[in-house]
């Protein structure tokens, strides 16, 4: 089987200027890196299609290993809206005339694909149900379209839930049906061209998905064709934080996807980073070359060539977080004084009132005892945060210590017993708050979105929370991650500065908790000290290292 990789460069773009969803156009390029270099390492039949722009830009500027280039993409028509990308895509399907599988720039494999699933007469991803953007396109199609196929329309008539198949991968043995699949996509893009072109840049986005993996899934039903899927499960909306696992790297974990909303995030994208930097360093660097020849992005530095600057330009995480407003810094707290002088029925006009003063003044007049250590707990909780980011040193020093973490985690996770040899201790720059409310904000780690509510703190006994705050250089934020019950005692145990070897960490657990079976814990431990090691809040290493 032929592995082959489709790229392009719509009209218009930069590659070196546009981000093409992720974070910067500098993750993009590392992403097709890594992505390549992967698939190249398990398998020497690799194609890539592309247009001209694409073949200077990854096989002559970035050098990516490709046994053969094909330059098929240039000067192609589709008579249908430019913003309906997928079609190049679904074309260069029909250029094989051998089975093969398309792999996409953002998947990254750490195994070869299983012989099972490369057998099958077609073969995707996996199957995705009940999205929501498919019910609102589908339904738009089915209701308003101008020509609705008869596959389309009996997987809408069936009342199934509606499925696709993901395309991260795709293709299979069967590679003629390529060719009828691409026909029948062309029909129904073309009689529809007025109605597609009325849709809104968003639905667009998801049009895409939509003409490419809904289709995909009516055709191969409609012509009862089996389908082997790499992944057997059908994954609703929920199972998006399956799929970016870096920190089960290097050794627990053979594929990724960093498909939608993962290539914005900031951990990912320095994951991402960090892993083309540890296996293709000659790549890395390349890649960091090319942006800093077009002077952007990157600085000279004495230690390792090249850097990276700050995400805000002329300022630091720090200056930028406190140059913020009270109402910004203190917003939780003003939020809460808000809801308590509603409930508590006080009007008072809080114009010329600093937040300290408006809280000393309610703490004062206010009769519920809950509502008084809640309005202290929040304000103390935003007080300590401010403390703490007026203690960061430089954001160079917080780079270099996160890849010195970085580094010695992917030493240590490469020994497959980690957890009986490997010592760890807290980084320099772990910084964690306690509170007896639960005030954090993860909103732009992995992609949870919290949706804490603060109000309801007012409404419920106090407990106790750890909060441990993470640095997003990519969106100048300041994360807030709640730590669970495992994370929270691990830290603690490690509150000294010693190193602590992990079984003796795992022993002390079982101790702690006592009604959690020793299995349990393992698992949670592991989580933690993976998540916690390659986000550079853990030092660890191996006892042989030690110097």
């Amino acid at each position: 089987m032929k592995f082959v990789q489709t790229f392009w460069i719509d009209s218009g773009k930069n590659p070196l200027e546009s981000p093409f969803g992720w974070c910067s156009a500098k993750y993009h390029l590392m992403s097709w890196a890594l992505s390549s270099l992967q698939l190249t390492k398990f398998y020497t039949e690799v194609e890539l299609i592309t247009d001209s722009k694409g073949k200077e830009l990854l096989v002559d500027k970035l050098k990516l290993p490709y046994k053969n280039v094909r330059v098929e993409l240039d000067d192609l028509d589709f008579d249908c809206s430019p913003q309906l990308w997928v079609m190049k895509k679904i074309y260069s399907y029909t250029l094989h005339d051998e089975p093969f599988l398309n792999v996409d720039g953002d998947v990254f494999i750490f195994k070869p694909f299983p012989k099972h699933v490369l057998s099958g007469g077609l073969i995707a991803q996996n199957i995705e149900q009940d999205f929501d953007y498919y019910k609102e396109l589908v339904n738009l199609v089915n209701n308003s379209f101008d020509f609705v196929p008869i596959p389309i329309k009996r997987q809408i008539e069936s009342l199934i839930p509606i499925q696709a198949s993901n395309a991260g991968i795709l293709g299979g043995n069967d590679y003629r049906f390529f060719s009828a699949y691409y026909k029948f996509v062309l029909d129904f893009v073309k009689e529809n061209k007025e109605k597609i072109n009325q849709l809104t840049p968003s639905q667009m986005v998801n049009f895409n998905a939509v003409v490419e993996q809904y289709i995909f899934h009516c055709l191969s039903s409609d012509r009862n064709v089996e389908v082997n899927y790499l992944l057997d499960t059908v994954y609703d909306p929920s199972f998006f934080e399956a799929f970016a696992n870096f920190h089960y790297l290097p050794n627990d974990i053979s594929f990724m996807h960093a498909l939608g909303d993962y290539k914005k995030n900031g951990w990912v994208c320095d994951q991402l980073a960090n892993r083309l930097r540890i296996e293709y360093p000659e790549y890395y660097y390349r890649i960091l070359r090319l942006f800093e020849s077009q002077g952007s992005d990157f600085v000279e530095s004495d230690n390792s060539g090249l850097s990276e600057k700050p995400h805000t330009e002329g300022a630091s995480l720090k200056e930028k977080y406190l140059a913020k407003s009270e109402g910004e810094r203190f917003y939780r707290t003003e939020q809460i004084i808000m809801s308590t002088c509603e409930k508590a029925a006080i009007s008072v006009d809080i114009s010329g009132f600093t937040i300290f003063q408006y809280k000393e003044f309610l703490v004062k007049e206010l009769i519920d005892s809950n509502f008084v250590a809640c309005l202290d707990d929040v304000f103390g909780f935003e007080k300590e945060k401010m403390r703490l980011i007026q203690s960061l040193p430089s954001d160079e020093i917080i780079w270099e210590n996160e890849a010195k973490c970085i580094d010695g985690a992917n030493l240590v996770f490469q020994e497959n017993n980690f957890l009986e040899s490997a010592e760890l201790r807290l980084s320099p720059f772990c910084n964690t708050i306690e509170s007896e409310w639960d005030w954090a904000q993860n909103h732009v780690l992995f992609t949870r979105v919290k949706g804490n509510s603060f109000e309801n703190n007012l409404l419920i006994p106090p407990h106790y929370y750890q909060t441990l705050l993470l640095f997003d250089k990519h969106h100048g934020e300041i994360i807030e991650y709640l730590l669970g019950p495992i994370e929270a005692y691990l830290l603690s145990l490690l509150s000294k500065d010693d190193f602590l070897p992990i079984f003796q960490v795992f022993k002390e657990m079982n101790s702690f908790f006592e009604n959690t079976g020793e299995q349990q814990i393992l698992v949670y431990l592991e989580e933690a000290i993976r998540f916690m090691g390659y986000s550079g809040v853990l030092i660890l290493r191996l006892p042989e290292k030690n110097t």
